[in-house]
């Protein structure tokens, strides 16, 4: 049997989050109690609905009586899993708090499943050790990048899709009527790889998007975010 915890017999989860540690020894005095750490890809759904999916960071804290993890998606959202031991955790802190939480360790996937009353949520974790993670070599750097990158598109044209019906929506429209796509010399440059990962970081992304059910005239117009996602820059014409 598998473990999640670098503690015991490692896999490829818990192999990259130990391996993660090594990199951040300089930390230690601030990461007191987290014996690993490790950028991850998360899958959120709620009663089955995808509600996030992208990037993520994950640690794994322990004390003498306690044991836990700490899961921040690339959304801002963090949440905080902590029990006894991995079979008694319970989620703190955001939605849900003090729901129980059922804990499936599945090798490089760690999978929390909750009820809050309300709603079923599972968040999946995938460290993808495989696929670039800390030791996955240059072939898997590149890999690692490119999702990442993959993830931000994603993620930060959703927060163009969520300014623009903000600004523009009628009670009709829906983020599905909302397209939004990188910049035509943009996407070329990242697909050529003259983009890089850092460079997204520091200086954003930029979308064209068109809408349908606005307001008034449907718009058409360029929505252009910072280096973490928050949207700086929504122009549009008129269709």
């Amino acid at each position: 049997m598998t473990s999640f915890l670098p503690s015991r017999m490692p896999t490829a989860f818990t192999s990259s989050l130990v391996a993660a540690v090594a990199l951040l020894a300089p930390l230690a005095p601030v990461l007191a109690n987290t014996v690993a750490r490790s950028d991850a890809q998360c899958r959120l759904t709620e009663n089955g609905r995808v509600v996030f999916d992208g990037a993520c960071n994950v640690k794994q804290k322990s004390d003498v009586d306690a044991t836990g993890f700490v899961v921040r998606l690339e959304s801002g959202d963090t949440y905080r899993f902590l029990g006894k031991n991995n079979q008694s955790l319970r989620l703190r802190g955001e939605d849900g708090s003090g729901s129980n939480v059922l804990f499936e360790d599945k090798g490089p996937r760690g999978v929390f499943t909750w009820n809050d009353g309300q709603s079923t949520r599972r968040l999946m974790v995938n460290t993808g050790e495989g696929s670039g993670g800390p030791s996955g070599g240059t072939s898997g750097s590149r890999e690692n990048e490119q999702a990442k990158i993959n993830s931000r598109i994603e993620t930060w044209g959703r927060n163009c899709k969520n300014a623009i019906i903000e600004k523009y929506g009628s009670s009709r429209m829906s983020m599905a009527d909302v397209d939004v796509t990188l910049g035509a010399t943009l996407k070329q440059r990242i697909d050529a790889g003259q983009i890089t990962l850092a460079d997204i970081n520091r200086s954003g992304l930029s979308y064209n998007f068109t809408a349908r059910h606005a307001k008034g005239k449907d718009p058409v117009g360029i929505c252009s975010t910072d280096g973490e996602g928050s949207v700086t820059r929504l122009e549009a014409g008129n269709r």
